[in-house]
This record gives structure tokens, sequence and C-alpha cells, in this order.
């Protein structure tokens, strides 16, 4: 996949004719897959490139400064991107002169002038233009007057309520992580770099993995996960938080591998959680720690034994 960070003449000339989604399209939530997959399924008919325009960094923190905690590094968002099947994806900041273009000045002159594509899939609930103020029923209308075509579909749906970036955050934020992998598709992932930490997990006898991430959210709690690092997939009990037993002061993150030692600093490294344990807790002694700690790992060995841990760690990544 193509990467265009500006409208740049290659990326004018990739998006030509394409298919294009437009969005923020953050934590790439069943309702985000659902659209990308109408983009890929109407450029695969109409025999052209698929392709996204997405913006970075989202247009709350650019142009009202409200602090957004996104589901999403950058890269991983990209990577989700890639992994769908998309050709390109032109990522555009949100400045000052885009964000006063009207919405008819936003589909004139991006859209038909400078992309000149085919189609434009979006959500039912895609806005644009200075402060928001077109919707769908605007954008097909600038469609039949500029040439291109507009779809619009419905947000996917789960226990009778849309799925959205905001209700994930608000169960991330939470450590409810069970819920909101379902609406994921798929398990939460922290991604980033093994760090040396302290070894208090050693002298425990657990020894951990400190992972340093640029990811936003971090779901509080202890955690069965998944560690991957170097292509290769470790069953894990991960916790994050400030380990008050241990005096801490800092959110923290780390991960004990099962049945295996790995000595990996500097390697990068991805954290999918799974299922929560518990919350983190303030212990009265060590031993009282040690002991929790060796509670959740059991309980972590007899998932992984089960027919839904080993399909987890055999389904690494979503088929689209």
């Amino acid at each position: 996949m193509r990467v265009f960070r500006h409208l740049s003449s290659e990326a004018r000339q990739q998006a030509a004719g394409s298919v294009l989604a437009i969005g923020i399209f953050d934590g790439f939530h069943l309702g985000h897959q659902k659209i990308i997959k109408k983009v890929r399924a109407e450029a695969r008919e109409a025999r052209c490139l698929a392709g996204v325009l997405s913006f970075y960094p989202h247009p709350d923190q650019a142009l009202n400064h409200r602090p957004i905690k996104m589901i999403q590094t950058l890269e991983q968002r990209l990577q989700a991107f890639e992994l769908a099947g998309l050709d390109f994806c032109l990522l555009l900041e949100l400045d000052k002169k885009l964000s006063s273009f009207s919405g008819e000045t936003f589909a004139r002159q991006i859209i038909k002038d400078s992309l000149k594509v085919k189609e434009v899939v979006v959500g039912r609930n895609f806005r644009f233009g200075y402060r928001r103020q077109c919707g769908v029923e605007d954008l097909k209308r600038f469609g039949r007057l500029d040439g291109f075509k507009v779809k619009a579909l419905e947000p996917a749906v789960r226990h009778g309520h849309p799925i959205s970036s905001s209700l994930i955050r608000k169960l991330l934020e939470t450590g409810q992580v069970e819920k909101a992998s379902q609406l994921l598709g798929r398990p939460y992932e922290l991604s980033g770099r093994v760090v040396t930490g302290q070894k208090l997990g050693r002298q425990l006898g657990y020894p951990t993995l400190n992972l340093e991430t640029k990811n936003d959210l971090l779901p509080p709690g202890v955690f069965i996960s998944l560690t991957e690092i170097k292509g290769a997939v470790h069953p894990s009990v991960s916790n994050i938080g400030v380990r008050p037993t241990l005096g801490g002061k800092t959110t923290r993150i780390e991960s004990h591998l099962l049945d295996v030692t790995l000595k990996v600093y500097g390697q990068p490294v991805s954290l999918l959680l799974i299922k929560k344990i518990r919350a983190e807790k303030k212990f009265s002694s060590l031993q009282a720690l040690r002991e929790a700690l060796a509670g959740d790992i059991s309980l972590a060995r007899k998932f992984f034994k089960g027919t839904s841990g080993r399909s987890l760690i055999k389904a690494r990544r979503l088929d689209f």
C-alpha cells in the first residue's frame, strides 16, 4: 500500500478513477471494516484501485485542541489499512485552510478536481465541511453535480447499539477489553519496544518484559494476553498499572511469558489483551502478591489449553 501525506501529483494520479473511503477510522473497528470491504468490492467490480482518505492528527486535536486518546497509533492504523487490502492511503492534516472549506468546496476541490475519484464510500453518520455542517445527503448531491458516486453504509451494530470509536475508548479506559474486542473484531493491541525494567518480577519468581508504547489507551488491570516478538506469539499474563504493592507511582506495562524466558531488550513487541483477570490492587505483602501472580498464571494456562485460547494464537491477524 502506498501512503501519501500531501496532494502531490503522484497521489492525484493514484486516486484518479478509484473508489475511496473517507474518515478517521481510529481503531479500525467492525464498522470501519464494513466500509473498507465495500470499497474493495466496488473497486474489484469497477477494475480500479481502492483507497482511503484519512486525517492525522484527529480533527478535534488539530482544530479544537481537545485531548483525544486514540485507540491506535498512526502506524497501527496504516498497518490495518494495508492488511485490509487497500492500494493507497492519502493522509492529510486538517489544517486551517482545509478546515475552512465548505462542504461544497471540499467536494469540488478535493474529491472532484484533485482526486478525480469514481466513487466515495462513507458511513451513514459521516460529516464534513466547515464545522461539520454537511452530511451524507449533501455529499450525494455534490456527487451528482460533480460526477462521482456516493455510497453510505449503515453503522455496524452489536447488542443493539451502533459501534463507534468513542464507545470503544470508554470501554478501554475502564479495562473492559473483552467488550472492546467484540466491537473491534479482534483483541485490543498495544505496540512498542521492550525496555529495561527494575527486574522486580524476576525477584518474585515471575520475570516480565517491560513494554514502552506510544498507544494512548492503557486499560488498567491484570490480563490474559498474547505477546508477539520476532514473529512468534507467546501466551502471557500482563499487568498494566502503577504496581501499588511495590510503591509504584507511574503506569507500567509488564508481560510475563508462560513457559519461556527471552532476552529481547530493544525489540519491537505487540501485546494483545484477551481477557481481564482482575483489577490491580495493593497486597499486604510480597508473598501475597506472589500468590496472586501464581493464581493469575494458573488461570491463563487453563484458558490457553481451551479451544478459544488455542484458536486465538492461530488467528493472530484478521482475515479480510
